[in-house]
């Protein structure tokens, strides 16, 4: 996916106050299912379930901006395999033939936020389609609460959502009062180290200021067709009805042969 964004590194020879300049927070993000359900999806998908994807999000809490990217090892998916099964019975013979098909492409992705002018620019894929956004930050209206935890060392408290079907929860910490999280998530009286929904989950797992300057640049998306995240939102649900899986059975002598096609796409 090629990216139209620039992170210049400045070395400046000094220790920055704490949080005083630009904070690195590293983010792993995974799929939150249950053992029943991971058991009965083929190995291929289910490897792509577990796998944990790394993130980081620069934050310039001068200049009041973030940056929120994949790291260079967290890349998309895509690929195919076919294994066969062949089952003797007394009178006949099946066959099922298996197509996996993998292809992943919403893992790399970035959202560039710019807290002052109330503006987020974003770009990821669903299925086959890349879709480049232009929004403002995005209202969460969180639902404040007394719970707390610790997390990464740090005193968060619990914060809580509604999304359209999505219910969402954040912790964050007042310990580092800036308002940025993980991907579009933010809007909170502190730095946001964990969300999570029944389905996915996002957490922080390393929180440091940086000893280099980071300029983080906005993206140029004057000559792009950008979209909202609502207006993605109704494209995608249009488009769900395409990305079914499909088996087919046929009968050769005493041998019946399935067919199925298994998809895997985000």
């Amino acid at each position: 996916m090629k990216k139209i964004y620039k992170i210049i590194i400045i070395y400046l020879g000094f220790t920055i106050s704490t949080f005083g300049q630009t904070l690195l927070v590293k983010y792993c993000e995974n799929s939150i299912i249950s053992e029943e359900r991971l058991k009965e999806l083929p190995e291929e998908i289910r490897n792509e379930r577990m796998k944990k994807k790394k993130y980081n999000l620069f934050v310039d809490v001068n200049k009041g901006l973030s940056y929120y990217v994949n790291d260079v090892y967290t890349k998309n998916s895509s690929y195919n395999t076919e294994y066969e099964k062949e089952t003797q019975y007394d009178d006949h013979v099946e066959i099922i033939t298996t197509k996996v098909i993998v292809d992943l492409k919403n893992t790399e992705k970035f959202y560039y936020k710019d807290f002052g002018k109330d503006e987020m620019l974003f770009e990821f894929f669903n299925g086959d389609q890349l879709f480049t956004g232009k929004d403002s930050l995005k209202n969460w209206n969180w639902q404040l609460t007394n719970e707390t935890k610790i997390i990464y060392g740090y005193t968060c408290k619990k914060a809580t959502a509604v999304w359209g079907r999505g219910e969402y929860v954040a912790w964050f910490t007042e310990d580092i009062p800036v308002q940025a999280g993980p991907e579009k998530f933010d809007g909170l009286p502190g730095l946001i180290l964990y969300v999570g929904t029944p389905y996915y989950e996002y957490s922080a797992v390393l929180v440091k200021e940086m000893k280099d300057k980071v300029n983080i640049e906005k993206p140029n998306f004057d000559k792009i067709k950008t979209y909202t995240l609502e207006e993605i939102n109704d494209i995608i649900k249009q488009k769900i009805k395409g990305l079914q899986s499909s088996s087919i059975t046929t009968q050769d002598g005493d041998k019946t042969i399935t067919r199925e096609t298994i998809i895997y796409k985000n």
